[in-house]
């Protein structure tokens, strides 16, 4: 055991020498000249005639050189530091051996490694590290690539270069300025240490704290705070991955995507991005607002999932086939109103164009032409046959508040309660106040570029100020001013519910202006004197009309049904029950003021304490969601909201590369004064061959 122990301890004492050699480099340093001669009492040795000096693996060379002892050593005219591809010319030099630094001075110092050159005022170069550091300002050039610095450090090992201080960089993709980069002139792989400024060739801006780009990949990777910036849009992430060629991104963490155009911005904590087809997907926590400059009401939308596109996308995805394909296609394609582009006649089996086609091995010669007869007969039949049915259903489709306009003979069978004519409501015709075409909104038939659709997918909720809903998943399409909630909708406003199995909210200019609900909805109103009674309205189809976000007026198409509480100085006087094939509602502040109904008319009154207990107190679907109602925006959406920077980005000047204009100034001047020469010569001896030992 303390054997092992002293093994243990000698190869540690080893290992520490090891390193300790390592880490100083060889104290020794080889040289050759032609010529020597001892100056002073012998301190000093000049050299001279291609002098060469050897260490740690670099060459130096000059005309004349000194040697302060074993440690120190100066030289003079024409220098050149080489190590591996790396080449420093300079006009002098001096070395210490204890530090391995060898410090280049003239008036421009160039380094050049392959296709790379650089340009400085002060160099020193470390032979153990092979690190070469600059100051007081460098540029260097490699293809197309620029950039310059205050101050650098070349690792000619990795072919690497560390700009600091007022960095500035440019090629025919990007243009940066920073404080801190990396750059390897191998991969042209692009390391951010600091906040950077990035235009690239598409005209975006970026921004971020820290990140790599790989130009071959075209490849942005950003880690902190960042930030793009398009002709129609803002995106920020605490971290992104950005393809600069296709403008796509993968987003992570407080995402927001601004666009001001659209008018609606998103939010996320994953999400990916197509920035040439303004698309997003966002998940985990995200949400939507969508606003109007001119109205103070916004949107609030949140789901588990949320997807962007513009209008224009929708569109281009619903265009018709073309002539031939439909020419392929089976009659009842060709009939349906909702014709894909998926219907190429290549993908349609031919059997598919009738079921009964003819089998010429079972069919004789003389039969075939009474059989083609009789196949196009039947053929034109199913034709007519559907043409009639399309017809019907497109007529039943017409929209109530149209079919009402067209019934004279409504205003005929007006009828009301005679104990309901002094009271909130009025029989009196005069009032009917039936919406006439003209307020019907003119929506654009072709979306641009500020038309979007946002598509939600599952627990979606809803905020405004005047207006909640919920649903599962609902398509909003700004073209038409449209918001199509799926799956359990609810619409809440003031004390007023509306439910269906599926409805579609029309805005006008940010603002609730009408709601059609399909398929037996029903509006609730829990009455405020009191909460355990509710006025209901149900029936077939129903048409709710807004005003600044608040019901103004419903209409009801078939099987209306209502119960509803009569009220007189703040008691409840009775219920009303009735049944009509149609039903008009007005509001007055959100409550209900009058009722009108049409066709097949019953109705009946009792008094609050006289209510048969067979009366169904509660309609069919009758049920209160309020627990369920977002209750404040923070309910929804509860994220910081970032300024547009798109004003203070414009202001960002690109790089004007300062230090690279003043040194190709003062090369032009030497050269042309003949003080210095822009060299870029071999080494003048075979290191090879070349003798290091006197």
């Amino acid at each position: 055991m303390n054997l092992d122990k002293k093994k243990i301890t000698v190869w540690l004492i080893l290992i520490c020498c090891f390193i300790c050699i390592q880490g100083t480099g060889q104290v020794k340093v080889y040289w050759r000249s032609d010529g020597s001669k001892i100056l002073g009492r012998g301190s000093v040795v000049q050299l001279t005639g291609n002098v060469a000096f050897y260490h740690n693996g670099a060459v130096i060379t000059c005309d004349t050189a000194y040697r302060y002892g074993e440690q120190r050593m100066e030289g003079l005219g024409r220098v050149i530091i080489n190590t591996d591809s790396t080449f420093i010319y300079g006009d002098r030099f001096t070395y210490d051996s204890e530090t391995n630094i060898a410090r280049v001075y003239a008036p421009l110092i160039k380094t050049i490694d392959k296709d790379a050159v650089l340009y400085t005022h002060n160099m020193q170069f470390n032979t153990l590290t092979n690190i070469g550091s600059y100051f007081g300002g460098g540029t260097l050039s490699q293809k197309d690539n620029l950039m310059e610095s205050e101050r650098g450090d070349y690792y000619t090992g990795t072919r690497t270069i560390v700009l600091v201080g007022d960095v500035s960089m440019k090629n025919d993709d990007y243009e940066i300025k920073t404080d801190s980069i990396g750059f390897n002139l191998n991969t042209e792989f692009v390391t951010f240490y600091d906040q950077a400024d990035i235009w690239n060739s598409k005209g975006e801006f970026l921004q971020a704290n820290k990140g790599t780009y790989d130009r071959e990949l075209e490849r942005y990777d950003f880690f902190d705070e960042a930030y793009v910036l398009t002709k129609e849009q803002e995106v920020w992430a605490d971290s992104m991955q950005y393809n600069s060629k296709t403008a796509e991104a993968l987003l992570w963490k407080n995402i927001q995507i601004l666009d001001t155009v659209q008018m609606a911005i998103s939010f996320g904590d994953f999400g990916r991005y197509w920035g040439n087809y303004k698309r997003a997907v966002l998940t985990e926590n995200p949400s939507v607002i969508t606003y109007d400059i001119n109205q103070p009401d916004s949107s609030f939308i949140r789901a588990d999932t949320l997807f962007l596109a513009p209008a224009l996308d929708f569109v281009h995805h619903q265009k018709t086939p073309p002539i031939d394909s439909l020419l392929h296609a089976p009659v009842s394609l060709i009939d349906s109103t909702d014709l894909s582009p998926a219907l190429d006649s290549s993908a349609i089996p031919l059997t598919a164009i009738d079921s009964t086609i003819i089998d010429s091995s079972s069919v004789s010669k003389e039969e075939l032409p009474n059989k083609k007869e009789k196949f196009k007969k039947e053929r034109e039949r199913k034709k007519i046959k559907k043409e009639k049915s399309r017809k019907r259903n497109k007529s039943k489709k017409i929209r109530f508040r149209e079919k009402m306009l067209l019934r004279d003979t409504l205003q005929k069978n007006l009828q009301a309660i005679d104990s309901l004519a002094t009271d909130s409501l009025s029989v009196d015709s005069s009032a009917i106040n039936l919406p006439v075409q003209n307020d019907i909104p003119l929506y654009k038939t072709e979306p641009d570029s500020s038309d979007y659709i946002i598509r939600g997918f599952h627990k979606v909720r809803i905020f405004r100020d005047s207006v909640q809903s919920v649903c599962d998943s609902l398509v909003l399409i700004s073209m038409d001013s449209t918001m199509r909630m799926y799956d359990n909708p609810i619409i809440w406003s003031d004390n007023s519910q509306i439910t269906a199995d599926s409805i579609i909210m029309f805005t006008r200019n940010q603002q609730l202006f009408r709601a059609e609900l399909y398929n037996f909805p029903i509006m609730i109103q829990q009455l405020k004197q009191d909460t355990a009674r509710y006025n209901q309205i149900r029936g077939k189809f129903m048409e709710a009309f807004f005003k600044k976000n608040a019901l103004d007026v419903i209409y009801i198409d078939q099987n209306a049904e209502t119960r509803f509480y009569k009220e007189t100085d703040n008691n409840i006087d009775g219920l009303f029950a009735a049944l009509s094939g149609s039903m008009k509602i007005t509001f007055a502040d959100s409550q209900i003021d009058q009722i009108y109904w049409y066709q097949d008319i019953a109705t009946d009154l009792y008094p609050i304490d006289k209510i048969p207990p067979t009366l169904e107190l509660f309609l069919k679907g009758f049920a209160w969601h309020e627990p369920e109602r977002p209750k404040s925006r923070a309910e929804v959406f509860d994220r910081p909201i970032r300024n547009s920077f798109r004003a203070q980005a414009i202001l960002i000047a690109p790089p004007t590369f300062p230090i690279t204009t003043t040194i190709d100034r003062e090369k032009a001047e030497l050269l042309k004064a003949g003080t210095w020469e822009d060299r870029n010569e071999p080494l003048p001896l075979d290191k090879n061959t070349l003798v290091i030992d006197y």
